[in-house]
């Protein structure tokens, strides 16, 4: 049995990891129990920290905060990564999204790289550029860049006002994630909280995806993007990404085995390897 120990499941009705995975994996359950069986395993959100019960657990290493901690030099993170490698370190296994983690997590152990799995069947290209724009009222003739993101600093939205001042040409599609954090942008067409479906529309609507990420390893949000086959504009950190996406974004995504083919295949390999029944 395949035990589910995460923070949110859905926090706005995304089909998220979670959600997925437990539709691939029908028999996993988020009910975990006081012990665990010895063909059983606990896939556990690493900021929530070590769980103490017996049995096989995974720490699932997706937050950036050694990233952030080291680019920052600030201990404003230290109480969250404090859990992290708590959770890294008395985990049985512990998994990352990509290979720019392993070196974060490798002192605790083995680390094995599966990532999130990306939403390739809805995230892209639809090829009505155009019609798009008329449908979320964004301008015909101009060229418009899209921005996703938070105001945490790590995101970079700072550098994304520089550019645009620079750039005053350009129109703009900002979105954000949540209401508290939004701090819309003049100028631009700012959405809230809105839908996966949307957010691929958007994406679709814009002539270039604008990545002011200040950490090495792509977001979440950068991985869509890429799947919907959007051009990249890199602004403020050309030189520190993982990898420059190249003139198709998406096929990118499936030479790294960030769709979700490739990723539940990836878990099949990881559970099989260790007699765990699925």
């Amino acid at each position: 049995m395949i035990y589910l120990n995460c923070e949110v499941k859905s926090g706005l009705g995304e089909d998220t990891f979670w959600t997925w995975f437990k539709r691939e994996f029908p028999s996993s359950s988020f009910n975990v129990p006081k012990k665990l069986k010895d063909e059983d395993i606990l896939l556990r959100y690493s900021t929530l920290g070590f769980l103490p019960i017996e049995g096989k657990q995974v720490a699932l290493c997706w937050e950036l905060y050694p990233q952030m901690k080291e680019l920052f030099a600030s201990n404003q993170y230290d109480a969250i990564l404090k859990k992290v490698y708590e959770c890294a370190r008395y985990s049985t296994y512990r998994t990352v999204a990509t290979d720019m983690s392993i070196k974060d997590y490798q002192k605790f152990g083995s680390v094995d790289v599966i990532p999130i799995a990306l939403n390739t069947d809805l995230y892209k290209s639809l090829n009505n550029k155009q019609e798009l724009r008329k449908k979320h009222n964004l301008p015909i003739d101009k060229e418009i860049g899209i921005w996703i993101g938070t105001n945490h600093p790590m995101k970079g939205y700072a550098e994304l006002l520089k550019y645009a001042s620079e750039n005053p040409a350009i129109y703009w599609i900002v979105i954000w994630k949540w209401e508290r954090e939004a701090m819309p942008m003049d100028g631009a067409s700012n959405f809230i909280k809105i839908s996966q479906e949307q957010i691929n529309e958007l994406l679709n609507a814009a002539d270039f995806f604008a990545s002011t990420n200040r950490l090495q390893s792509y977001f979440m949000s950068e991985w869509e993007a890429m799947a919907a086959n959007i051009p990249f504009r890199l602004i403020g950190n050309e030189a520190n990404v993982e990898f420059v996406p190249s003139n198709n974004p998406r096929n990118d995504v499936f030479e790294r085995g960030w769709d979700r083919i490739s990723a539940k295949k990836k878990w099949e390999s990881f559970f099989n390897k260790r007699g765990i029944q699925w």
